[in-house]
């Protein structure tokens, strides 16, 4: 027995160099500058393609057309070279007694074909597999380390299977507190009857838990903060685990101060059984301001869109954020024939640890213009939430809101009012102004390997919101908001993502107005709040049909200039639904592609959006391009079962063109 790495055999193969196999070639002379390889050619692989052999070996042929490509002359030693580099391919894939030798003839005028002969011979396959020193192992940290173990019995003894085995027990054992863990690994190799006996010596040692800790590269973050964000993982008494130091060092950045972090695990001290921990940081630029302009084009909208956003992240020395952000947009309404401003500005003050650690707390005050194909209106709000951190991925963040619209109106609101006549509906009886006062909760477990372009992992948040009267607003309700997300790499190219997001709107209290009303759909949201109602749609979400377009509409007659037209207004839903399945395929180093089915609705019953016999579906395919920011994307939906949607007032149907059962988005960032 003998030990790899690498895997070597012990046997004799014999090697052939064959430089004048061929009469043609027998007086060929190597020189310093050998003579021009048009071709090389490999004869007897079966295991392994071309390109795999012509990917490890050196000798190349000329490829020169026109000013591309390059001229490849025979280089002395180098089929030598070349046939162990084959014979060592061979081996690493299990074939140990593979031969190979190599040709060279001669063409003519200074040019040569060169030609690898190979003999694969058996397979060798592994006869046995011993993994000795883990009897006195717990028996639950036993079974993990020989779990799904890279390479079994009849496996054929693939090299980089053999290195994987070796790494799966060392990343386990050292996974759950086993920091000085010894192997040995060897090997018994008989090419000639093309098998193999394995066994793989542990010495796991004892267990250990992580120890002292210390920070290096702080300058203004004292040095607590960043051993607190440790403490999350890193307490005292932890298990040790690689693991943890990874997490360790993500909770670190998650506070949005540091540039980089880096936890490293240092000698393991045998007498306390401790593994002491370094923790390297590097402070961010604490001041950022964030500049930017774009244009978005949806089924019926249009919009320029300017972007500033400034930002403090150690305003105070104590870690406080101050955020800035203003948003400003010119929008075009296609089938009104409207346009306006609409923005926002919002300032954000966060004070991390008041109450208690990883405890915050945040003020948010901010001035908006709306201006939607519903409605436009005016609003400022304010906001004090208690954001806690259990850890980087998972916090929930509950919140005290207060809100009041001013300047509101409704499109055509003469129209409507005759319409809706004795009823209150939100933001169209209340010209003077409403008030919404309500408390909100928002939990978010985010484990995605990128938010921007994410590959693998899962995301999860429940929204619930709580309004009320006795709170000083002019309207109560229940809002919930669950979602879910899932990522999988089916390839280095290939991701399949998948998303589920409901929604579900119950007013509460006594509106008389609405139940004596007969307009059947004022009756089912019960008269809503507008503002908090479920709108679909856009490039985020249903795409086959622009944003707030899936809603239930209602139809207005237009006279201009003696023409009348319909146009059709969303009015929001109690309800929504909205699943997404989607493949992504990067195809090019900064450019992928996606296909998508989406299966949403929005209704006016709480519940109504969830019957499957209502559901809009949209099938499609999209590009996008990798940008700085995140990729750029053109998106095309079709809706292929072409079920219309729902208008409220009148027999009217939307869909009146084949082009008005398709949406097109183009965008920033992937749809989610």
């Amino acid at each position: 027995m003998y030990p790899p790495p690498p895997l070597r055999s012990m046997a004799s193969l014999t090697l052939v160099l064959a430089s004048c196999a061929t009469t043609g070639s027998a007086g060929l002379a190597m020189r310093e500058t050998g003579p021009e390889v048009v071709e090389v050619r490999i004869h007897g692989n079966e295991a392994l393609p071309d390109s795999r052999i012509e990917d490890r070996i050196a000798t190349r042929a000329t490829n020169r057309f026109l000013f591309f490509g390059g001229e490849h002359h025979l280089e002395p030693g180098a089929l030598t070279q070349d046939v162990h580099r084959i014979e060592d391919l061979y081996e690493e894939e299990g074939y140990y007694a593979a031969m190979a030798w190599a040709q060279v003839r001669e063409l003519g005028d200074e040019k040569v074909r060169i030609d690898f002969h190979v003999v694969e011979g058996p397979p060798t396959i592994v006869r046995s597999l011993l993994v000795v020193g883990l009897d006195d192992l717990p028996p639950e940290v036993r079974a993990r380390v020989l779990e799904e173990p890279a390479l079994v019995r009849g496996d054929r003894l693939v090299e980089a299977s053999y290195e994987a085995m070796k790494g799966q027990i060392l990343r386990r054992l050292a996974a759950r507190g086993y920091a000085a863990v010894e192997l040995e690994a060897l090997a018994e190799v008989s090419p000639e009857r093309g098998t193999a006996d394995l066994v793989f010596e542990v010495e796991p040692g004892d267990r250990y838990h992580f120890g002292e800790i210390t920070v290096e590269g702080n300058l203004l973050i004292p040095e607590r903060k960043v051993k607190e964000a440790a403490r999350v993982v890193l307490w005292p008494g932890a298990p040790y685990s690689p693991y943890r130091l990874a997490d360790a060092e993500q909770e670190i950045f998650s506070l949005g101060v540091f540039a980089s972090s880096v936890a490293v695990g240092q000698e393991p001290d045998p007498d306390t059984l401790e593994v002491p921990v370094r923790l390297f940081v590097s402070e961010a630029d604490f001041l950022r301001l964030r500049v930017g302009a774009g244009a978005g084009i949806e089924q019926g909208l249009e919009q320029i869109r300017a972007v500033a956003d400034f930002a403090h992240l150690n305003l105070f020395g104590g870690m406080q954020r101050l955020t800035l952000h203003n948003e400003v947009a010119y929008r075009v309404v296609l089938g009104e024939a409207r346009s306006g401003i609409a923005g926002r500005a919002v300032a954000e003050l966060t004070q991390p640890d008041l109450i208690r650690t990883r405890i915050d707390v945040a003020l948010r005050f901010g001035y908006e213009r709306q201006f939607t194909q519903s409605f436009t209106s005016e609003s400022i709000a304010a906001r004090i939430g208690a954001p806690i951190r259990f850890r980087r991925w998972l916090y929930l963040t509950p919140s005290y809101n207060l809100e009041r619209y001013f300047h509101v109106s409704v499109f055509d609101e003469e129209s409507l009012a005759v319409q809706e006549a004795n009823r209150r509906t939100p933001l169209v009886n209340c010209p003077q102004g409403c008030t919404f006062s309500y408390l909100e909760q928002r939990l978010i477990a985010d484990r995605r390997s990128n938010p921007m372009e994410p590959r693998a992992g899962w995301y999860a948040s429940i929204g619930l919101q709580e309004g009320g009267s006795v709170l000083g607003g002019d309207f109560t309700w229940i809002r919930f908001v669950p979602e879910g997300r899932h990522y999988v790499s089916l390839s280095n190219d290939v991701i399949l993502a998948t998303r589920l997001e409901l929604g579900f709107l119950q007013p509460l209290g006594d509106q008389d107005g609405c139940s004596r009303s007969p307009d059947v759909y004022s009756q089912q949201v019960r008269c809503s709040p507008i503002v908090v109602r479920f709108f679909g749609g856009g490039a985020g979400g249903f795409r086959g049909v622009g944003a707030g377009r899936l809603s239930p509409l209602r139809v207005v007659e237009e006279d201009r200039g003696g023409r009348r037209r319909e146009l059709f207004i969303p009015q929001g839903g109690n309800s929504s639904f909205l699943g997404t399945l989607e493949l992504r395929w990067l195809f090019a180093e900064n450019w992928s592609s996606a296909f998508f089915i989406d299966a949403a609705n929005v209704a006016a019953g709480a519940l109504e959006a969830f019957e499957l016999a209502t559901m809009h579906y949209a099938a499609g395919a999209g590009i996008r391009y990798r940008t700085p920011i995140g990729p750029a994307r053109l998106d095309v939906g079709y809706r292929f079962l072409r079920r219309h949607l729902e208008v409220i007032n009148d027999d009217a149907v939307v869909e009146k063109r084949l082009i008005d059962w398709f949406g097109v988005f183009i965008s920033i960032g992937e749809a989610f």
